[in-house]
């Protein structure tokens, strides 16, 4: 009977630590498995996140082959530039001579109109000797008036010469009237073709003026290919260090979680163990003993660091809420903006591990913690800090001081930055949330 009943308590209490592993076995199982899940789902996230940085890589060299292609072509345009620079000169000088040319064909032209006019006179005065002997000269008349041969001759000799006289004066007349009008007309054509070369260089100044804007614009998009690729680049290795350290935390959380699993097994076979001496020296079911436990959180140091609330999370910096959620006029907000003055402690929202403590040309020095609350992982981001206390892979507990409050990176007056987001952190900040829902500011 005594073996029996002995039995029956030994099996009781083994059956009750089988209990034990069964019910808080299967809650930590759970708990394991969803901490590997988001690790999943973390490692997934940063394949994505490595394939968008191997297709930037390609837009980078592709962006890369185009710029020596734009700067090609801008060595095309200033090596263009100087040729137009040397025709302008060139048309210049041409313009210059031509004109001196033109000064000096107006001038010909001047002695030529004074050699006419006179011969005009020379002309005008024998026609009033002739109406002035009573008309026209009759040659034939002086010919046959002759008194004798010798005569004769010398009247044939007088009239040719007069002939003579007469038509070489008609003909340089003529050929002076030629040359004054062949002048004119290479004035006229050199005074076209003068115009001609002002309106060519018109056209070589103003393409210049467009070579020249162009020149600007293929500058300007060099400059803003090179600070949008910049930024892209930033982006991307940010996220990818982020990932790498939420990672990270997630496997210390692993770790930890299976520690604790460990040591619950152990501590429920002691306790499994306890109850069957003490069923097996007393003979009577054993009676649950109280068990007391507490979470006692370091206030840290004594200045105005803000009182641990319950709760999921509690606020994580004293002072006023001077920027919300969402829209403003600077751009969508992901988060809120918590000011004061002074010497103001920033601490944990809750019990995490810190997955990033760095300083970020954006955030400042920033703090990133990742948290595991039912089962449910949440990341709270706490930017802008004047320093920072902890380092990556450190677990903090809830109110545990992170920094000070401060005013680095991309910020306009002392401040804290603080995002709360429903998963992982990504640059797109998709899993943002407003902190207000889940604290009581």
């Amino acid at each position: 009977m005594k073996r029996s009943s002995l039995l029956s308590v030994t099996m009781a209490a083994t059956l009750g630590f089988g209990g034990l592993l069964a019910g808080g076995g299967q809650a930590n199982a759970t708990t394991l498995s969803e901490l590997q899940n988001q690790q999943s789902e973390i490692q997934n996230k940063k394949s994505d996140v490595n394939n968008s940085i191997g297709e930037k890589n390609s837009e980078i060299s592709e962006i890369a082959t185009q710029q020596g292609q734009l700067e090609a072509e801008m060595k095309k345009i200033e090596n263009t530039i100087a040729d137009t620079n040397n025709k302008i000169q060139e048309k210049q000088k041409q313009i210059e001579d031509t004109k001196a040319e033109i000064e000096r064909l107006k001038a010909e032209i001047e002695v030529l109109k004074d050699k006419i006019e006179k011969r005009n006179e020379l002309l005008k005065e024998r026609a009033r000797n002739i109406q002035t002997n009573g008309g026209s000269v009759n040659y034939i008349d002086v010919l046959l008036g002759a008194e004798s041969f010798g005569d004769f001759i010398d009247r044939v000799s007088a009239v040719t010469t007069l002939v003579n006289a007469d038509k070489q004066i008609i003909e340089e007349q003529k050929r002076d009237k030629e040359q004054l009008e062949a002048s004119q007309a290479e004035v006229e054509k050199k005074l076209a073709s003068l115009e001609g070369m002002l309106k060519e260089l018109e056209s070589l100044k103003a393409d210049l003026k467009v070579q020249q804007a162009k020149k600007a614009e293929i500058m300007k998009q060099l400059a803003d290919e090179k600070k949008h690729l910049e930024a892209e680049k930033m982006s991307l290795e940010e996220e990818a260090e982020v990932l790498n350290a939420q990672n990270a935390a997630l496997q210390k959380a692993i770790q930890n979680e299976k520690n604790r699993i460990a040591e619950a097994e152990r501590k429920a076979r002691e306790e499994a163990a306890r109850r069957a001496r003490e069923a097996a020296a007393s003979k009577k079911p054993s009676g649950g003993g109280s068990h007391s436990s507490s979470h006692s959180v370091s206030s840290g140091p004594t200045y105005s660091a803000p009182p641990v609330s319950s709760g999921m999370f509690m606020r994580p910096a004293m002072g006023y809420i001077s920027s919300g959620f969402g829209g403003r006029s600077l751009g969508n907000h992901f988060g809120i903006d918590i000011a004061a003055k002074g010497t103001v402690p920033v601490v944990a929202a809750a019990d995490g591990v810190v997955s990033s403590s760095y300083t970020s040309s954006s955030y400042g020095n920033v703090v990133f913690v990742v948290h595991h609350i039912n089962g449910q992982m949440y990341t709270t981001v706490y930017a802008h800090l004047r320093s920072r206390s902890v380092s990556a892979g450190q677990s903090v507990s809830k109110g545990q001081l992170l920094g000070y409050m401060g005013n680095t990176g991309q910020s306009y007056g002392q401040h804290l930055h603080f995002e709360l987001h429903v998963g992982g952190w990504n640059a797109a900040k998709s899993n943002a949330v407003d902190p207000r829902k889940y604290i009581n500011f």
